[in-house]
This record gives C-alpha cells, structure tokens and sequence, in this order.
C-alpha cells in the first residue's frame, strides 16, 4: 500500500511539473522550418515556362511572329536577369525588403481604378470596389462623392444611393 502512494506520488508530481514547466521556465525557441522554394516560383522559373508558353503558343498558331519576337525577348532578358539575381548580385538578405519591392511592383503594375472606385490617401486606389476600409493599412476609406452607377450625390453617411438604390458603402 505505501509503493502505490509513492508510486502515485511521484507520478502525480511528474505530470505536475509537466503541465507548469511552460508557464514557469522561459519559452523554448520555435523550430524555424525552412522550406524549399518551388523552382516554378523563382523568378527563373516563372520567365523560363513564360518562354515554354509563348513557344507552344506560337506553334499551335495563337501568336503572330512579331508577338512572339516581343515576348521572347521580353522573357529572354527577365530569364537573364533572374540568373544573374541568383548568383549573388543585387540579392537583398532582408525579407521584408522583398516583400515591399513585390507589392511595390504589383501596385504600379495593376490597371489603374475604375471611375467612383474607393481609394486609401496612403496606399491608392484599392482593388475591392465595395471595400469601407483599406486592405493594406486599415485605414477608413474616404465615403465616394457621387454614386459610381448614376453619379447622383451623395451625403457623407450614405449607405444606398438616393437616386437608383445601389449600395454605396459597407
């Protein structure tokens, strides 16, 4: 009878110090998994299937000569560039740098807003045409001035148009 309650003893205190080493001891550090980048989403990648594209494309007769002579040069000198980048040149370390440069790209790429489409005064024009808020900062989107489907006037708090009854603003 006195085993089992040491026994039980001992177990019942291993299980508590089990449960209170997380809350007592300092939090160990997270094991960093680094995984591989898919060789289709290097930016070698992405130019070298554009260029297998625009082969096929020209071959099944979907583009011209002249198309295909722009893109392949197109491609050919973003392949160039993408090999150069990984042999070191150019190559920032920071993520966070890459990750501004892309959207910078991305934001300058895009096609410039519909008429009457909301834009943040820090970001630009958003993508989303019913958005109250901004996708990137948070910020509150400024209320449109006239109604993006007749152009009626609208007050600051207007949730409806007055006019045709299309929904302004979430």
């Amino acid at each position: 009878m006195l085993t089992e309650a040491v026994a039980a003893a001992l177990v019942g205190l291993v299980a508590l110090w089990l449960v209170l080493r997380p809350l007592l001891g300092p939090p160990a550090p997270p094991d960093l998994v680094e995984e591989p980048v898919e060789q289709d989403e290097t930016p070698r990648g992405v130019a070298l299937l554009a260029l297998k594209e625009i082969e096929f494309d020209r071959e099944t007769g979907k583009l011209s000569d002249a198309d295909y002579g722009y893109l392949k040069d197109r491609y050919t000198a973003e392949a160039l560039d993408a090999l150069r980048m990984e042999d070191g040149a150019g190559v920032p370390d920071d993520v966070e740098a890459l990750i501004a440069h892309r959207v910078r790209a991305l934001r300058f790429a895009a096609a410039p807003a519909p008429p009457g489409a909301p834009s943040c005064p820090s970001c630009g024009p958003r993508p989303e045409p019913d958005a109250a808020y901004c996708s990137t900062c948070g910020g509150r989107l400024p209320a449109p001035a006239a109604c993006p489907r007749c152009g009626f006037a609208l007050s600051f708090d207007s949730r409806f148009c007055e006019g045709c009854g299309n929904r302004v603003a979430a």
